[in-house]
């Protein structure tokens, strides 16, 4: 059979499924001693690798070692006429398959023929190998010396075909290998959905006109400038200039309210572009110095006409400033530093901020405003400040304070409609204002008829959208979505920067009826064209240094380093600040360590040449990493030592809880949450999981009992005890944590943790013990392969995560590959790593009641998705009503990702509220596929839902943590996917403090 191959940069062709062809005896495939002989015909060895731990998965999920072959001619090539090997004098023929031209097929090294035609019947070793290609007439096509690959990294040629084989980072199965070795871009959202352009009129807002007011100085009181922006003489009479005071919720006055200010005789007339200085008195504005806020509006009326020639609103005016059109004839008010009266505006030196004591504007008038109503958000990667536009005051927009007013109804409630204030952190509070939240959704969320206010959000996004947002499950209709979009846009300087953005399908449908008529982008307009991306927002100083990641496991460096990095790493040493040029993801081990550490972690395309970072490589800095953007400058040493001081610890060190008592296996069926002080915080959390027994409203029955790792155990910490004391470790450590050069070298620091670890290594296991565990094994899991987990009495404590910081391991009773005895003392061992004993000492952590238990469950293999899952929006901790999912395909780790991988991030919302997976960025591994269907998402949410409501009393039995969210590891098993969960425990949000508000929802 015949067919043309389309696997690589084209795309993925379905292959016949075939047997794999026997092996060929044809020739005697003597490898040359000469270490280049001459290569024959077409086709070519493109890329290999050896250490597979993520790169890429073949149709099973599984990540095995690939090879990959490309027809460098200009016709297609029968691959059944050659055949590949990995050691002199046998060979395996290839499936006869048609390779065209410029075409790459790949080829899975697993010795799995039984697999398909793509599997080949042998295996290559990561400590070097040599891959031959040879032709039917018995000539060497290709041969490649493939030297001892790093994890996940390949040897290929640069470019495809022709070029010379390298060492590189960043594997490219399937893929265009470049012409050099770099990190690819990450996958693209799709943006399918698009929008009719729009056009902007010019001006925009419009003007009434003639007559514009171009300036105002008011406190103290000065003047109000107007000007005559058209292009004829303008006479005077018949205009009037009236200062009022304002008040939330209140109809701009009318034609005879507030002050008259004084005005020209009915004679004057002003030429075109001519000013006008109208002085203001103090008995002009001692009503607006009356008011809280300075409060009110500035309008030129005309007799002959209903509408203002213009009118300026105005609060929050600092002291000194004028308010100037800028430019002077259509430009949005701005506060200068000093008035310019008779002069144009276009010398204004705008004030850097102002303060807004009551917590809201209505418009972006310093170049902080934004930032400041902003400020108080938990949102990751985006900047939002809530608006709400009054219909029954002309459009009036409220912006307001993050920080101040969780709620659009909490401003309408207390500002406009006078209520009380409410505590919603006391329960009877809470319920009453429970019933009015649920009334005013009522009117101004859950119909759109009879509303009074339209209620958005202004986003600003990492990638520099800015967008118009509004709530999922508002049915607010596309006519209305347009009258709130443009009147906001009247509150920002650079109106044509936004747009509107749909954030469900519902709205999109709306959208369609006025699309031309308003600017409008698609969904995943947010997540194109990343360049940056914040992870752990914080402050940190130290000098900027790069380090390949490759590197970093070994790299001296500390907390007054700042590190630019190439990649994601997966173990590092500790450090001040990171920057990486790949993307990670919130769950990745450096992610949990940085929010643990409080310190800054963000990433950065190209950082490395970016003009940001480049003139600081060296230097002291001061970074901080912000929610949409960073600062990094050039810092003293007083500020930095200043800052180091005070992240010193301080007071009594945090004490693990110690059970010895508790001996032999336990099995975790018949355990619980309360025996982590026995058996570590891993085990006693999956033990809890045979416990879990509510389902959520909106959830299947069948979701129970959870399909969770069955006949685990648990070794307590008494047998890690009774080893690390035996082989002569603890001692060995007791002597080194009273040398002072332990303490001040970090040279002396490694080696005398590796010889810790090198004795528990070399000693025996306690027999009895070691019978018990492979007796267990033996007759719970017979002869399938098991992993044996960390779980020490140092995870999850409530300052001090200790995640990722542990080696866990696979054992087999027949110890062909890991005995059970060096899994046990690897496992045990690794309490010890240089890595997890620093992140403890920075947490202050008592290290002589540091112990290891260790879990054990069978060894899941063949998985076809698996990640892990937060029962609280891990991009926005105020909002427990989604859940945020990281899912990869098959063995493809999300939390280790191997370099230039990236996974589903998926942000869900169940019901009651309305549903969606909103995908913030997509796997590289899957080709284009979702990993999780929605009915997957679905029960994951609502597996979220009965693990967050079962471990509550238990983690947080005060109700005091008000960001409290579980994590969960799961798995889809087996060609039914069945989805197991293999892990819980707390997730914290780091040095993030959760609103005192009890504003979560």
């Amino acid at each position: 059979m015949s067919l043309a191959l389309g696997v690589g940069c084209s795309g993925e062709t379905r292959l016949p499924a075939e047997e794999h062809p026997p092996e060929t005896k044809v020739c005697d495939f003597e490898l040359p001693v000469a270490a280049s002989p001459a290569l024959s015909g077409d086709l070519r060895i493109n890329e290999v690798m050896t250490g597979n731990d993520g790169a890429w998965v073949d149709e099973v999920g599984e990540t095995d070692d690939f090879i990959e072959l490309m027809n460098i001619g200009q016709r297609a090539l029968d691959l059944g006429e050659y055949a590949l090997s990995d050691k002199s004098g046998k060979a395996t023929r290839l499936p006869k398959l048609t390779l065209g031209p410029g075409r790459t097929a790949l080829f899975w090294a697993d010795d799995t023929p039984e697999q398909g035609p793509l599997h080949l019947p042998f295996k290559l070793s990561n400590s070097g190998a040599r891959v031959a290609l040879w032709s039917s007439s018995c000539l060497l096509a290709d041969l490649v010396n493939v030297p001892e690959l790093p994890r996940s990294e390949s040897y290929a040629r640069l470019p495809d075909g022709t070029g010379e084989l390298s060492i590189c980072r960043y594997a490219t199965p399937e893929r265009e290998n470049g012409e050099t070795c770099g990190p690819p871009d990450p996958p693209n959202l799709d943006d399918s959905i698009r929008f009719a352009p729009f056009q902007w009129p010019e001006p925009f807002p419009a003007i009434a006109g003639p007559l514009v007011i171009s300036e105002l100085s008011l406190r103290p009181a000065g003047f109000v400038e107007v000007l005559n922006a058209s292009g004829a003489p303008v006479a005077l009479d018949g205009f009037a200039l009236r200062l009022a005071a304002l008040s939330p919720g209140q109809a701009p006055p009318g034609a005879d309210a507030g002050v008259l200010l004084a005005w020209p005789e009915p004679s004057a007339t002003l030429a075109p572009g001519e000013r006008l200085s109208v002085p203001v008195g103090a008995s002009d504005t001692a009503e607006l110095e009356a008011s809280p806020d300075f409060e009110g509006v500035a309008t030129l009326w005309r007799e002959d006409s209903p509408e203002p020639s213009d009118r300026v609103d105005f609060m929050a005016w600092p002291e000194g400033a004028s308010l100037a059109r800028v430019p002077d004839a259509t430009g949005a008010p701005r506060f200068c530093g000093a008035a310019s009266p008779g002069a144009a505006n276009e010398g204004c030196a705008e004030l850097p901020g102002r303060e807004l004591a009551s917590g809201r504007a209505h418009r972006l008038e310093t170049a902080a405003d934004f930032a400041e109503l902003a400020e108080g958000g938990t949102a990751v990667g985006e900047l939002g400040v809530k608006f709400v536009v009054d219909m029954a005051a002309n459009d009036t927009v409220h912006l307001l304070s993050t920080r101040q007013w969780a709620l659009h109804y909490t401003f309408v409630r207390e500002q406009i409609r006078k209520e009380p204030h409410l505590d919603r952190c006391d329960p009877e509070q809470a319920a009453e204002f429970n019933v009015g939240w649920g009334l005013f959704s009522q009117t101004e969320y859950f119909r759109s008829e009879g509303r009074r206010y339209l209620l958005g959000t202004l986003v600003e996004h990492t990638n520099g959208a800015k967008t118009v947002e509004f709530s999922p499950g508002d049915q607010i209709v596309g006519e209305q979505m347009r009258r709130a979009f443009f009147a906001a846009m009247k509150a920002v300087p650079d109106p044509e920067a936004w747009a509107i953005r749909p954030t469900e399908g519902r709205q999109i449908i709306e959208l369609r009826a006025i699309e031309g008529t308003a600017p409008i982008v698609g969904p995943n307009a947010p997540y194109k064209g990343l360049t940056y991306q914040s992870l752990n927002p914080a402050e940190g100083f130290g000098t900027l240094t790069f380090v390949p990641a490759r590197d970093l496991e070994t790299a001296e460096l500390g907390p007054n380093v700042i590190v630019v990095t190439d990649d994601v790493p997966n173990e590092t040493a500790f450090m001040g600040g990171l920057i990486t040029e790949a993307f990670q993801t919130p769950l990745a081990h450096v992610n949990v360590l940085a929010r643990g550490r409080g310190t800054p972690n963000m990433a950065l395309r190209g950082a490395r040449g970016d003009a940001r970072l480049k003139a600081l490589f060296g230097k002291l800095v001061r970074l901080e990493v912000r929610a949409s953007d960073f600062d990094i400058r050039e810092a003293t040493a007083q500020e930095a030592d200043a800052y180091w001081e005070k992240r010193k610890p301080t007071g009594a060190r945090l004490a693990p809880a110690l059970d010895r008592s508790v001996r032999g296996i336990v099995p975790l069926d018949a355990a619980g949450y309360a025996m982590g002080d026995s058996i570590g915080a891993k085990a006693a959390g999956m033990a809890e999981l045979y416990r879990v027994s509510g389902v959520g409203q909106y959830c299947p029955l069948d979701l129970l009992p959870l399909y969770v790792p069955p006949a685990a155990f648990a070794i307590p910490f008494s047998h890690y005890m009774d080893h690390f004391e035996a082989s002569g470790a603890a001692e060995l450590l007791a002597e080194l944590e009273q040398d002072p050069e332990f303490r001040a070298d970090p040279h002396a620091h490694a080696e005398g943790l590796a010889e810790v670890r090198a004795r528990m290594l070399a000693h025996p296991v306690d027999p009895a013990i070691l019978s018990e565990v492979t007796g267990a094994i033996e007759q719970r899991f017979g002869g399938d392969r098991v992993r044996l987990r960390s779980s020490s009495n140092t995870e999850d404590l409530a300052t001090f995560n200790g995640a990722g910081l542990h080696t866990s391991t696979s054992g087999d009773l027949d110890a062909e590959s890991s005995s059970i005895e060096d899994a046990l003392r690897t496992v045990w061992s690794s309490l010890w790593n240089t890595r997890a004993y620093d992140e403890r000492e920075f947490g202050h952590v008592e290290q002589a009641r540091a112990a290891m238990a260790v879990l054990v469950h069978q060894a899941w293999q063949s998985e076809r998705a698996q990640g892990v899952a937060i029962s609280r929006n891990a991009l926005d901790a105020t909002r427990d009503s989604q859940y945020y999912i990281n899912a990869q395909i098959g063995e493809a780790s999300v939390t280790n990702p191997a370099p230039g991988v990236t996974s589903d991030e998926i942000v869900y919302t169940p019901p009651p509220r309305t549903i969606k997976a909103e995908y913030h960025t997509r796997s590289s591994l899957s080709r284009g596929r979702d990993v999780l269907s929605f009915p997957e998402v679905q029960r994951l949410g609502c597996v979220l839902e009965s693990v967050h409501a079962h471990y509550r009393p238990l983690v947080d039995p005060e109700g005091e943590n008000h960001l409290y969210a579980m994590q969960i590891e799961w798995k889809l098993i087996g060609p039914e996917r069945r989805l197991l969960v293999k892990q819980a425990r707390p997730y914290g949000f780091g040095a993030l403090e959760a609103p005192g508000d009890c504003r979560e929802y």
